[in-house]
C-alpha cells in the first residue's frame, strides 16, 4: 500500500503496521489511535496520504476523505507523488459517492504515475476508473478499462487489483442485466476453498456477490454463495466494520428469500439500522431497493414506497443509470408517480481532466499554474476552458466561483 514518511512517530509506525497488515485483527483499538495522528499530519502531504490510507482500511471513510482532500490541495506536482496517493484515494471517494472526484482523481493519478513508471499505480487507476464506468451504465467503456488494468500487471503479484477488477468487470455485467458473468467474476475473488485472494479487497465483493447468485437463477450458486457469506462472517467475526456489518447482512438477506422469505426482512432491516451508513451511499441504496423490491413482493406496498423513493434519489444523484431505471421500474410498480430520467448535469458532459481544471480554475489558479500541477502548456489549459464554457452555460472565467460555491461543490 505504501509506507509512513521516515520520521514518523512510534505511535505512527505502530498504527500503521496493525492498519495494513490486518485491518480487522483488533479493528476498532486500531481505529481509535486515528483522532491522535490527525493533528501531526496537518500541512504534510505524505503524512495525510497514510492517515487515509489507514483510515481507508479500516472503513473510517468520512476520515479518509478529508485527509485525502487535504494531500491532494498540498501536493505539488514537482514533488514525487506520495506513495498511496492514487487508488486508495480514489477508491474512498468511489465509496463515498463522489465520483466526479474519483475519475479526477484517476486521470491525475495516471499522468503522473505514467511519467514515471508506476504500472500498480496506473492499473489501480484504470481499475477504478473501470468501477465508476460501470456504475454509471458504460458497460463497453468500463470493460475496456479494465483490460487496460490488467495488461500491466500480474494477478499473482498485484492482487488488489486483480480483484478491483474483477468487481469492475462485475459490476459491468450486473449494469447489463448478465447475472451469471457477474456471478462467476465475483466468485474469482475468492479462492476455490472460500478465502479471499486478497485480505481487504474482497470482503466487500460479498454482498454483491450473493445478490448475483441469487439474480442468476441457480440453485447452486446461491448454496455456494451462503458458504461464501457464513466463511466472511466467521473469518472477520467482531472485528468487522460497521460497512462491512451491513454488507454481510445484506448478502444474508438476499440469500434467505429463496428458501425462508420470512427471514429476509431482519437481516435487510439490520443492514439499515446504522446511521452512519449513509457514508456508502450507493451501497445503502442497494439494500434500500433491495427491502423495497422484498416487501412489494409480500404485498405491503405502502411500506414500500418510502424506502424506493429514498433509493432513486440516491441512484439519480449519483448518475447510477442502470440502478436508478430498475427503482424507477419498481417504484412504479408500486404505484408511485416518478418522472423520467433526469436531464443530465452539465459536468457530467465534461472529460475528468476538463472537470479538474474547472476546479482549479474556479479556485483563482492561473492557465500557467493549473499546467504545472497538471503537466499540461497553459494554451492547453486555456483551450480546454474554452470548450468547457458552453457546456456549463457560462461567458466567463468569474462565473466559474459560482459553480463551485452550487452544483460543482456536490461533484467535486
Amino acid at each position: 500500500m505504501g509506507r509512513l514518511p521516515e520520521d514518523s512517530s512510534h505511535a505512527w509506525s505502530r498504527t500503521w503496521v496493525r492498519a495494513v497488515s490486518d485491518p480487522f485483527a483488533r479493528r476498532s483499538e486500531v481505529a481509535a489511535l486515528l483522532p491522535q495522528l490527525t493533528a501531526r499530519a496537518e500541512g504534510r502531504p505524505e503524512r495525510l496520504t497514510a492517515l487515509g490510507i489507514m483510515a481507508w482500511l479500516l472503513d473510517e471513510t468520512p476520515l479518509a476523505v478529508r485527509a485525502f482532500d487535504e494531500a491532494f490541495d498540498q501536493w505539488q506536482p514537482q514533488d514525487p507523488l506520495p506513495e498511496g496517493l492514487g487508488g486508495a484515494a480514489a477508491w474512498a471517494y468511489v465509496e463515498r459517492g463522489r465520483w466526479a472526484r474519483a475519475r479526477e482523481l484517476c486521470a491525475r493519478t495516471t499522468a503522473v504515475a505514467s511519467s514515471v513508471g508506476l504500472d500498480h499505480a496506473v492499473a489501480c487507476a484504470a481499475a477504478v476508473d473501470a468501477t465508476v464506468l460501470a456504475l454509471q451504465g458504460d458497460a463497453a467503456a468500463a470493460r475496456a478499462r479494465t483490460g487496460e488494468a490488467l495488461a500491466l500487471i500480474d494477478p499473482l503479484e498485484s492482487r488488489s487489483v486483480a480483484v478491483f477488477a474483477r468487481r469492475a468487470l462485475a459490476t459491468a455485467a450486473v449494469a447489463e442485466g448478465a447475472y451469471e458473468s457477474a456471478y462467476g467474476q465475483l466468485r474469482l475473488v475468492f479462492t476455490a476453498e472460500g478465502a479471499p485472494v486478497h485480505y481487504h479487497a474482497s470482503y466487500p465483493a460479498i454482498a454483491e456477490l450473493a445478490a448475483a447468485a441469487v439474480r442468476c437463477g441457480r440453485p447452486a450458486a446461491v448454496q455456494e454463495a451462503a458458504v461464501l457469506v457464513e466463511r466472511c462472517a466467521h473469518a472477520l467475526a467482531g472485528n468487522a466494520s460497521p460497512r462491512l456489518h451491513a454488507l454481510l447482512e445484506r448478502a444474508r438477506g438476499l440469500l434467505a428469500e429463496p428458501a425462508e422469505p420470512a427471514e429476509a426482512e431482519p437481516h435487510f432491516r439490520a443492514a439499515l439500522a446504522d446511521p452512519a451508513l449513509e457514508h456508502w451511499p450507493f451501497e445503502r441504496a442497494q439494500t434500500l431497493l433491495d427491502l423495497a423490491e422484498w416487501l412489494r413482493r409480500r404485498r405491503r406496498i405502502a411500506e414500500a414506497r418510502a424506502p424506493l423513493a429514498e433509493a432513486l434519489e440516491v441512484f439519480r444523484r449519483l448518475g447510477a443509470r442502470p440502478w436508478a431505471e430498475r427503482a424507477r421500474a419498481e417504484a412504479r410498480a408500486a404505484g408511485l408517480d416518478v418522472a423520467g430520467p433526469s436531464a443530465p448535469d452539465a459536468l457530467a458532459e465534461l472529460s475528468p481532466q476538463q472537470r479538474q481544471i474547472v476546479r482549479l480554475a474556479a479556485r483563482g489558479l492561473t492557465n500557467r499554474e493549473i499546467g504545472e500541477r497538471l503537466f499540461l502548456s497553459p494554451r492547453t489549459v486555456g483551450s480546454h476552458l474554452y470548450r468547457s464554457f458552453p457546456k456549463l452555460g457560462i461567458t466567463a472565467r468569474a462565473q466559474l466561483r459560482d459553480l463551485v460555491d452550487g452544483p460543482l461543490a456536490a461533484v467535486c
